[in-house]
């Protein structure tokens, strides 16, 4: 089976256009960190130290549609490796946390209620997977793979757009991003 790959144009593609005609959306960021008080970590802040008393994802997506926004990004996973939704792939997760809320599927169904499009940002840095320092090809890569099929495979409904984000220490080539493009194309062809 050959990768789908990105087709370079002079003009915008479909999915380029209706990205543009959102126009006006809402990042909902917030994670360990904020019970760790500060903006960054790395990665060493204790699961358990996450514990929001609430996830309150129905206000923050009323809240961006009461303001005329017609998309909300969600932090699926920052620079500290910790995931808000309910992964088997770590257990630095909501799922081993002091609040076992997944968050995303809370802000899908917000978003799936207010008629908002659903966009994730996902961390390709991860401070807290040992595996990202000791065998990044052939660990971390696979590791990340499953990650973003978890994301993306549907359970979350229709992903509307993905932000990748903290490649800065790796060369390009050693992301493999041919085949994060061709994973998301074929999970979820209108990202």
């Amino acid at each position: 089976m050959s990768l789908i790959s990105p087709v370079p144009a002079r003009r915008p593609s479909a999915g380029q256009k209706r990205q543009m005609d959102r126009r006006f959306g809402m990042f909902l960021h917030f994670g360990v960190n904020t019970f760790g008080n500060v903006e960054w970590s790395d990665g060493g802040i204790a699961a358990l130290s996450y514990q929001p008393t609430a996830i309150d994802a129905d206000q923050w997506v009323r809240t961006a549609w009461q303001a005329g926004m017609n998309y909300v990004v969600v932090i699926t996973k920052h620079h500290d490796g910790f995931c808000l939704w309910d992964t088997h792939t770590t257990d630095y997760s909501v799922r081993c946390s002091g609040n076992t809320t997944d968050v995303v599927a809370a802000v899908a169904a917000a978003c799936k209620k207010y008629g908002l499009a659903l966009g994730l940002y996902y961390s390709l840095w991860d401070r807290s997977e040992p595996s990202y320092t000791r065998d990044f090809a052939g660990e971390y890569i696979p590791y990340m793979q499953a990650q973003l099929t978890e994301l993306m495979d549907g359970r979350y409904g229709p992903i509307a757009e993905l932000w990748l984000d903290g490649g800065w220490d790796k060369a390009r080539s050693q992301w493999r991003l041919e085949e994060l493009y061709d994973l998301v194309k074929r999970l979820q062809p209108e990202c």
